[in-house]
């Protein structure tokens, strides 16, 4: 006779839990998207059958996590709606994730290097003019002189993530944002390391108009390869775990 199966132990689920469970499926199975405007407190505890604290508490969660907005007052405008923040939610749970997790700095270069790959490639066939443009004048601004590490950073994040867009893939372009907001203090303590910052950010800059170029004239293979050395290069020039090589 076979062994019974293993007992597990049922986990209790709050009221709280249970009200964020139904808004959630709603929003998996398409009832809710972008924009729409959730039932009033006051419905959701009529047809949930739950306290009004369960409510406010559940919608708090969903607010801090950047699914729904909420607009307190009367009118029109009040109560929760869907909101379009979705990359915001995704970087609050990624960096969260990454700092419980502590991957090792090498598998997150490989993953970011395989992200970007993917990027240039596309946008070497997909971007636009405008786009392009776009791209060039970040550039353009990461040449102007004394910029500090934070400002540097906002550039540097803007062209990687502008980059991804041009891409036309929007996922991968929510997937760079959320991992370009997740790594910001590691990538600003890699900056504080460098000991010549001057010469580190025209070495960056002329790498970021290396691989732009390539994506201008359609070169996706070239890009590839620029980004990739690109961004192996800065993490083994600061002194990170050296990621592996292909």
């Amino acid at each position: 006779m076979s062994a019974d199966p293993e007992w597990r132990t049922v986990r209790r689920v709050r009221t709280h839990e249970q009200v964020l469970i139904q808004i959630q499926e709603r929003i998996l199975n398409g009832q809710l998207r972008i924009g729409d405007r959730l039932p009033s407190e006051r419905e959701l505890v009529q047809v949930l059958g739950v306290s009004r604290n369960s409510v406010r508490e559940a919608l708090r969660v969903l607010e801090a996590m950047g699914i729904v907005d909420a607009h307190t007052g009367s009118g029109r405008d009040a109560g929760s709606t869907v909101a379009g923040r979705s990359t915001d939610a995704l970087s609050n749970l990624l960096r969260l994730h990454m700092a419980l997790a502590q991957f090792r700095l090498g598998d997150l270069v490989d993953v970011r290097i395989e992200l970007e790959r993917l990027a240039v490639r596309q946008a070497s066939a997909e971007a636009d003019p405008a786009e392009l443009t776009q791209l060039r004048s970040l550039t353009e601004a990461m040449t102007r002189p004394g910029l500090d590490h934070e400002r540097f950073h906002e550039l540097d994040s803007e062209f990687h993530i502008r980059l991804a867009r041009a891409s036309h893939n929007a996922l991968a372009a929510d997937l760079m944002q959320a991992l370009r907001d997740a790594v910001k203090n590691e990538m600003l303590a890699a900056f504080a390391r460098v000991h010549d910052w001057d010469a580190a950010v025209a070495s960056l800059t002329a790498e970021h108009l290396a691989i732009l170029t390539a994506v201008e004239a359609g070169q996706g293979d070239k890009a590839e390869t620029l980004v990739a050395r690109h961004i192996r290069g800065f993490y083994d020039s600061v002194g990170g775990e050296s990621p592996s090589s292909d």
